[in-house]
């Protein structure tokens, strides 16, 4: 956009000011009468409005709207067993307590809040248990931002079918992984120094509740402004593995949420909010990024076909290192007792996460810090041959055998086994036992990647590990997941949702 056009903007937005007509209406105006001169649309911001507003039910391929409904099922059954772990059992009680409108169920409860409370809380249990799932390439957690905020948002709408819900959470989750592919194409957005969960999921949870409460195309853009106001996501609270790295998700859920209301009533924010001078990408990445990551193929090139779902509930970058482990004490019927050491390589940014400082790691001191520790999990997998929700809670954390074999890891940096394509990289292990024999194993991609899928006895035994830990009844998992499963055929999801409650 040229300098007096960006004038002629900004003419329109003040005129909205003085007069009283809402700003954004007359900022669309004003575009529309660009466009029609030969103008280019003023930012990509405009391509992924429409691409939300307009994609149909019709449109989705039948592999993309199987992986929606795997996506929601997995998303919902993760926050179900989350309500009391620390962190979540505090925002609830505030949540609690902070009275307002009745607007939106709790997940797996009777509880009704006003949705932006029940929404930031909802997605906050979606991320809390380190068990949702991640779309490799770039770390988004797209899922645990953009399906609490569509079922919060289909309850403000009322009769939102199932297929509009599908359609909301595969173009929304499509957003949020483009977002976060595009911005520093190349570099792990952990190196760079964002998470790009609470980050990308700002702008993902606009438009998500965008379409599902039918806004406009400028209406959109004001909500996607508006959240790009609020947007942050640093990297610290998953080094330092406090509960802020819980939180995120919530936050980020919570104020798309608002957003796309405050935009409904006429509110704008800015509409250069991708490529403007302070736009997103130049602003948090020094103006590096890839417009074909974030609009190549747009609609027919769905990013949710790459999301992984989690097998463990842990960081995803560690999942290698537990696949790896798994193998050899199963391929050579290996004790705890025979283990002298093991050698864990990753590369920098898993080192970072994962790996150091390696005294920290092999002695976690809380459920975060176990979930973000590679000498922790590696010690789980030896011990128990499994890895699940028991080896990440308090009574694990207390466990004298976990501790003592976690003592036995190291962990060194190796740059080459970061991942070509991007995502989580790869993994060597040496495992050293005590009659001196050394066992080798290189992972490269974790179960549940694409390349290497779980399987549906993998998936059912998580949605019943789940739901089990949240103390609901076999009978009624059963039901919620068939009714998932057929999600196209609900008439209005609200129903779905209500009975959900343990």
């Amino acid at each position: 956009m040229t300098r007096r056009n960006f004038a002629k903007l900004s003419a329109f937005l003040a005129a909205g000011l003085a007069t009283g007509v809402p700003s954004w209406a007359l900022a669309q105006e004003a575009i529309d009468k660009l466009a029609r001169a030969g103008g280019a649309v003023p930012d990509a911001i405009y391509t992924l409005a429409d691409y939300c507003l307009n994609t149909r039910y019709e449109d989705l391929p039948a592999e993309v709207i199987k992986v929606t409904k795997g996506q929601i099922l997995d998303t919902i059954i993760v926050m179900l067993p989350a309500l009391d772990s620390d962190g979540i059992a505090q925002l609830y009680e505030w949540s609690k307590t902070a009275g307002g409108n009745e607007e939106s169920l709790v997940l797996g409860t009777s509880v009704r809040l006003p949705a932006g409370n029940a929404v930031r809380l909802n997605a906050a249990m979606a991320a809390a248990l380190e068990y949702d799932d991640t779309y490799e390439p770039s770390l988004m957690h797209a899922s645990c931002v953009t399906i609490p905020v569509a079922l919060a948002a289909a309850e403000l709408a009322g009769g939102v079918s199932g297929k509009e819900l599908i359609t909301a959470v595969a173009v929304g989750t499509d957003l949020a992984c483009r977002l976060s592919m595009a911005g520093s194409p190349g570099v792990s957005p952990f190196i760079v120094g964002w998470d790009p969960t609470p980050m990308y999921g700002f702008l993902a949870a606009a438009m998500v509740a965008g379409r599902l409460l039918k806004l406009d195309q400028a209406q959109m853009v004001a909500a996607a402004g508006l959240a790009y106001h609020q947007l942050s996501g640093n990297a610290q609270a998953s080094v330092d593995g406090t509960h802020a790295k819980r939180l995120g998700a919530g936050f980020a859920a919570s104020g798309g949420l608002l957003s796309a209301r405050l935009a409904q009533q006429g509110v704008f924010g800015p509409f250069h909010v991708l490529e403007g001078p302070k736009g997103l990408f130049n602003q948090y990445h020094g103006g590096k990024y890839s417009k074909d990551a974030l609009l190549g193929d747009l609609g027919t090139r769905f990013a949710g076909l790459g999301i992984a779902p989690k097998p463990y509930p842990s960081c995803r970058g560690g999942h290698v290192a537990i696949d790896g482990t798994l193998a050899l004490v199963n391929e050579h019927n290996l004790l705890p007792d025979d283990v002298e050491k093991v050698v864990i390589y990753s590369p920098p940014a898993e080192m970072m996460l994962l790996g150091r400082p390696l005294e920290k790691k092999q002695n976690p001191q809380t459920i975060v810090e176990a979930q973000f520790s590679n000498p922790w999990m590696v010690a789980a997998a030896i011990q128990d041959r499994d890895i699940g929700l028991r080896h990440f809670s308090g009574e694990a954390l207390k466990r004298e055998d976990l501790k003592a074999l976690a003592k036995r890891m190291e962990t060194i940096e190796d740059k080459s086994l970061v991942r070509p394509d991007g995502g989580p990289g790869f993994v060597r292990l040496e495992l050293h036992t005590r009659d001196g024999k050394v066992h080798t194993r290189t992972v490269k991609y974790a179960k549940g990647d694409p390349q290497n899928p779980m399987t549906e006895a993998e998936v059912n035994k998580k949605v019943y590990e789940c739901t089990d830990a949240a103390g609901m009844k076999r009978q009624q998992a059963e039901r919620i997941h068939q009714r998932i499963l057929n999600l196209e055929n609900e008439t209005d999801v609200a129903n779905l949702i209500a009975a959900l409650a343990i």
